[in-house]
């Protein structure tokens, strides 16, 4: 086959804007059309990797190669590094990529021939992603330099036209490509694709659809592990970023909302990290402390917590978020002991006739841990209420443990009448009530060690109350002698 049909190969291979909209459609005639073309696009995923592999050892142009990767990046999956290293697939399911397909995409992006090169990357962004995003600017960039402008681009009418004309939303799974070139691009080649690289980025992370911004919020991400703090303050780009990871907080109501008030906090703490500057000591800078302190007590106390009472998967996406962003702090965490401690420590009380959120219990533990390490000069004036709430945790799981237990000795029982001899895996659940308590047991040898007084003091008074049942609760090491 010749580079003409790779070429015609990769054009086929556009994937329907239908693909988006699939849970409104009724029709059958359509969803079978596209579930055929869903079929094919496995087929000439297959006919562009054998071209691919037989010219390996050859060269193509490089428009030839921008073909492929702008048709075969949408079916591919993209793991990305989280902080703690490991990797995560940003993106789902979506429904134009069958297993098959997504194996035979991983497989045309690992030939060295489609490897990120400078040249490669420009191809991408000036030939491929430009015309698809020239017809909705943003109305705060200067398209062709990629600077914060302050005015509206186009007049008072510009806002409506950046969403009334948005040509890119009928190519699904355009974020890939443009997060494929953000994580090639090395940190001296910003500077040149800077004009080409931003628009796409702050119009997916303006848009108005959650799952839009998610993606953008994803790209902000891994470009900020790479590019330079000086070309995003002499544009102006910081502030456009820290403005729309703002906005991003106020997305409650949607699915991707937990995915997205996790990654907007933790890219909010990034930004701020990489833009301002630090100071001698532990504190610091100003104008990192403002930022900071902007992002925890208007975007997440007032602007999360006071309204997301009923939605606890937000809630739990921020105490994902809070330990990085309390660690950034550092002793200026102080300042809102306030408001957290008794939302964490509401967290972990057992409510009646409600379950136990275990995910979110162990959240706030974490949170808790971090709060403990950052706030230790004030942290004896809380001991007794964390204390307080650790020890209803403790009675609550270990309630929860009795009820499973006599459910499970029923269960043997029935299953020895019935002569069952298979195994029975522990239920998660258990697993996860195991995990929970070993975070209770290291908030108290934690506390035992910035508050020496709740040895003498307060752990009596476990013990005091019923020592079989919170002798597991305190640290071994310490001798406790109940009063």
């Amino acid at each position: 086959m010749s580079q003409l049909s790779l070429s015609t190969l990769a054009q086929n291979l556009k994937i329907p804007p239908d693909f988006l909209r699939l849970e409104y459609i009724t029709d059958t005639v359509v969803l079978s059309e596209l579930e055929h073309w869903k079929h094919g696009a496995t087929s000439m995923l297959e006919d562009i990797l054998q071209i691919v592999r037989a010219k390996e050892r050859e060269s193509l142009p490089v428009d030839i190669r921008g073909d492929v990767l702008f048709a075969a990046l949408p079916f591919s999956s993209q793991p990305i590094p989280n902080k703690d290293g490991s990797l995560q697939a940003p993106y789902g399911n979506e429904p134009w990529i069958s297993s098959d397909s997504q194996l035979i995409a991983n497989d045309i992006l690992s030939s060295n021939l489609l490897s990120p090169s400078p040249d490669l990357i420009t191809q991408i962004l000036a030939h491929k992603l430009k015309p698809i995003f020239k017809f909705s600017p943003h109305p705060h960039l200067h398209v062709e330099t990629g600077r914060k402008v302050f005015s509206h681009v186009g007049g008072p009418l510009a806002v409506h036209d950046y969403y009334e004309d948005q040509k890119w939303k009928e190519y699904p799974g355009v974020e890939k490509i443009i997060l494929w070139c953000v994580s090639g691009i090395q940190e001296n080649a910003y500077e040149t694709m800077w004009h080409l690289l931003i628009p796409p980025i702050m119009t997916l992370l303006d848009d108005y659809e959650a799952r839009n911004k998610l993606h953008g919020v994803v790209i902000v991400q891994q470009m900020l592990l790479s590019v330079q703090k000086d070309l995003l303050r002499r544009t102006g780009v910081d502030g456009l970023l820290r403005q729309s990871l703002k906005t991003s907080l106020s997305y409650l109501q949607s699915p991707e909302t937990p995915q997205l008030l996790k990654r907007a906090i933790e890219a909010s703490v990034c930004l701020t990290l990489l833009t301002t500057s630090t100071s001698q000591g532990t504190k610091p800078s100003p104008n990192r402390f403002n930022e900071l302190s902007s992002l925890l007590g208007e975007g997440i106390i007032s602007g999360i917590w006071i309204y997301a009472e009923d939605k606890p998967d937000a809630v739990n996406a921020t105490f994902e978020a809070l330990p990085s962003l309390l660690n950034a702090l550092s002793i200026g965490s102080i300042r809102f002991m306030k408001p957290l401690i008794p939302q964490l420590t509401h967290t972990l009380i057992p409510r009646p006739l409600v379950e136990s959120d275990i995910k979110m219990q162990l959240s706030a533990i974490r949170v808790l841990d971090t709060l403990l390490d950052v706030c230790k000069p004030r942290i004896e004036p809380w001991k007794e209420t964390i204390l307080n709430a650790i020890g209803r945790c403790w009675v609550g799981l270990i309630d929860e443990e009795s009820s499973s237990t006599e459910s499970g000795a029923v269960l043997a029982t029935c299953l020895v009448r019935i002569r069952v001899t298979h195994w029975i895996t522990v239920p998660q659940n258990q697993r996860d009530t195991s995990e929970v308590k070993r975070g209770l047991q290291m908030l108290c040898v934690k506390l035992a060690k910035i508050c020496p007084s709740a040895i003498q003091n307060e752990f009596p008074r476990f013990l005091q109350a019923n020592k079989a049942l919170f002798e597991g609760l305190l640290p071994r090491q310490v001798n406790i002698v109940p009063a």
